[in-house]
């Protein structure tokens, strides 16, 4: 397919609602609940669709480009549908905006505003939805609260072992709540805590008498064993003796300590001010009341909150997907509605999780996932692991429409480019000539020749008839003179012309084009933003390629 020269395409202010025939009502507002709705217009010709949005939407842009702009088309939109979801918050206007949007789209009702005076207590949750079966799903929790812990303040190890440390942690916590649940019934970070800073580090420690009176380890373990609160089965409870018994003490001193001192440095925060109030108290909020068209904003911008605000939004993310991922198991009611999941500076509040769950999220979860960032750098620097920039590029790789909007990130527009592709481009070529020629000449000649001839003779002969003699002689000369004149004039005229093309594969769009090419609003650009607006797999009737250029109104 040949790329067309771009054409400019105003996306509607209020693009068209969900068709009638396709939303279910509940309560004060109508919901869309297939997925061909049409979300937005994209051009006279193109349309984009719950299912589409189902496969993620990223948006890059350097600050002031249109992001926001665009995003209030988005966001209008799956109002407009009635879905339901959450909204995380690096910035306070974050916040401000989710009410202004709100507004608009009659939707004030639906809007929650999760923040310290809001509480959900995540481990009676986890306990009350998954029971005692559920212990991995708390550990894979407690996991995320360290992963997000260690990213936020910038200690994400990025040498080869860290899977050891890791899975030594996970194998810790794997031993350690299903004892604290049997011997208490329930769980807390406060008993979590104390538990792993109690136990034994050797094996004579663990037999002595002393120890053992003021360790709240060794309590947890005679109640779980001889009067649980609930009862585990024998081979659990005898794996986990052996391991706090055998395995635990035989760790080396300074794994073991760094191992511990991990999980304390990330758990403590949720003993102490906002974190403890809004995930160790009271419960006010549960994930699933985004199925019934709830749209939670986390109200804890990361640039107040800090590092609590980094981590408390990943908790609440990553509890919110696993309900999203579990609900085909409701029924059918609590499974119509689509969610969204929506994230601005989505650096902040990325983790390995994002990348499964946009892998499965289009199914039964019927999940839209919205990311916005100024550039893929941003992702490096915040990803886990040995390769973030892998990490950085499997995550983004996930989302299926791209918005790319003015950038000065050279490392961002080169990706981009590559992303959109290339395509067959004719360049034209011309050519044209003109010549006159003009000669003239004259030629002028003179000849003369002058010359004498002379010769002389004799005879003698001798004879029986006598003697005979004579003699003959003669002369001459000749003379002349010649001349030759003449002149020779001549001119000539030519011209020519010629047209023609060359084809070449090329960048459909230019690096450059995204740091020189684009509007970004203001009173210079008549309050309009221009993007691309890119989808994978598609063609748009439109322009004939997988891409548009789009124009936003601010």
């Amino acid at each position: 397919m040949r790329w067309k020269s771009r054409k400019s395409v105003k996306a509607p202010a209020r693009p068209p609602r969900p068709v009638p025939d396709v939303t279910r009502k509940s309560g004060y507002a109508p919901f869309a609940t297939d997925l061909n709705t049409p979300l937005l217009r994209l051009s006279p010709h193109d349309v984009y669709t719950c299912d589409e949005a189902c496969k993620g939407i990223h948006v890059f842009g350097q600050t002031g480009a249109g992001k926001t702009t665009a995003a209030r088309v988005l966001a209008g939109a799956f109002l407009r549908a009635g879905f339901g979801g959450i909204v995380t918050a690096v910035k306070s206007e974050e916040i401000s905006l989710w009410k202004r949007y709100a507004a608009e789209h009659g939707r004030s009702k639906s809007l929650f505003l999760f923040d310290e005076t809001e509480g959900f207590n995540f481990l009676h949750y986890l306990l009350a939805r998954y029971g005692v079966e559920g212990i991995g799903t708390i550990t894979e929790t407690v996991m995320k609260i360290v992963e997000a812990a260690r990213s936020a303040s910038g200690t994400a190890s990025k040498h080869g072992g860290e899977p050891i440390w890791e899975d030594s942690l996970r194998v810790l916590l794997r031993h350690a709540l299903p004892l604290l649940y049997a011997a208490h019934g329930t769980l807390s970070v406060g008993d979590i805590l104390r538990f792993i800073s109690t136990a034994a580090t050797t094996m004579k420690q663990a037999d002595d008498k002393e120890w053992q009176d003021g360790s709240f380890m060794w309590e947890t373990l005679k109640k779980a064993s001889h009067a649980p609160a609930v009862r585990m089965e024998p081979a659990d409870l005898q794996n986990a003796v052996d391991y706090w018994y055998r395995q635990y003490t035989a760790i080396p001193d300074k794994m073991r300590g760094s191992i511990v001192g991990t999980a304390i440095a990330a758990l403590d925060r949720f003993q102490h001010g906002r974190l403890r109030k809004a995930f160790c108290t009271k419960t006010t909020w549960v994930p699933e009341l985004s199925f019934q068209g709830l749209v939670t904003v986390f109200c804890m911008p990361t640039l107040a909150w800090g590092i609590d605000g980094v981590i408390g939004q990943q908790l609440l993310k990553y509890l919110w997907q696993l309900a999203a991922l579990n609900r085909n198991a409701l029924a059918e009611k609590h499974r119509e509605r689509f969610l969204f999941l929506w994230s601005d500076e989505s650096q902040e509040t990325a983790n390995s999780y994002d990348g499964e769950f946009l892998s499965t999220c289009r199914g039964a979860a019927k999940c839209c996932v919205i990311f916005l960032t100024q550039s893929l750098p941003n992702y490096y620097v915040k990803m886990n692991g040995d390769n973030p920039r892998d990490a950085a590029h499997m995550l983004i790789g996930k989302f299926n429409t791209h918005l790319f909007f003015a950038n000065a990130c050279p490392e961002t527009n080169e990706w981009a480019s590559r992303v959109i592709g290339k395509v067959v481009k004719r360049r034209a070529n011309y050519s044209a000539g003109h010549s006159h020629n003009y000669s003239s000449g004259m030629s002028q000649g003179q000849s003369d020749n002058n010359g004498t001839s002379h010769n002389h003779g004799s005879s003698y002969s001798h004879g029986s008839g006598g003697v005979t003699t004579g003699t003959s002689s003669g002369g001459g000369s000749n003379s002349g003179m010649g001349s030759t004149w003449g002149m020779n004039v001549g001119s000539s005229f030519g011209s020519s012309t010629s047209r023609g093309y060359t084809e070449s594969l090329e960048y459909a769009i230019e690096p450059g084009e995204f740091a020189r090419a684009f509007k970004t609003g203001g009173r210079a650009n008549n309050y309009e933003v221009t993007g691309i607006w890119f989808q994978s797999a598609r063609t748009f009737a439109e322009s004939g390629c997988n891409f548009l250029w789009e124009t936003f109104t601010q």
